[in-house]
């Protein structure tokens, strides 16, 4: 069986994370919608994917995933903002838990952090025993840097998946 993929993004409050998004789909109003995948055009001959998106974390909105998504709902590709706290692990878990691949990018130092900050909760290091890949990126580049390594992350994947379709 196929892993489903979640893209994330992690970082402290107004560190990037939303504007990720905003850049990604080219929507400066982008809202999560409960059980609404959205076409994401991903490749450089009209190709697009579905993905389902969670802008604002659960932690930031104090909602669990699971209550965001909905039960019996399981997208193929998961896109999610989560900021980072020690609760980040129950989002994640639930992910892990429900055969989700992690692609994760931790904006550290985020937007408006004036510098660099530890994993103090180790939070990293959890994610490590997961099935993740993990980068760090700067909250204080321009967002489109992180963005196409996303798009080009789930080109990829939902080529390699055949979740790949055409305009």
């Amino acid at each position: 069986m196929t892993k489903k993929l979640l893209i994330a993004v992690m970082g402290q409050r107004n560190s990037g994370k939303s504007e990720t998004w905003k850049v990604l789909f080219n929507d400066k109003n982008i809202r999560t919608t409960p059980k609404s995948e959205r076409i994401l055009k991903v490749g450089p001959n009209n190709e697009y994917t579905n993905v389902f998106l969670i802008n604002g974390s659960p932690q930031e909105r104090g909602k669990r995933v699971e209550d965001i998504i909905q039960l019996n709902y399981n997208p193929e590709i998961a896109l999610c903002s989560i900021q980072f706290k020690k609760d980040a692990l129950n989002t994640l878990k639930y992910f892990h838990d429900n055969d989700y691949h992690i692609y994760l990018h931790w904006l550290n130092p985020g937007y408006h952090d004036s510098y660099e900050y530890p994993d103090s909760e180790n939070i990293i290091q959890e994610i490590m025993k997961m099935d993740s890949l993990i980068g760090k990126r700067s909250g204080k580049t321009i967002a489109s840097l992180r963005v196409e390594e996303i798009k080009n992350y789930l080109y990829d994947w939902s080529k390699r998946n055949g979740l790949l379709k055409l305009l």
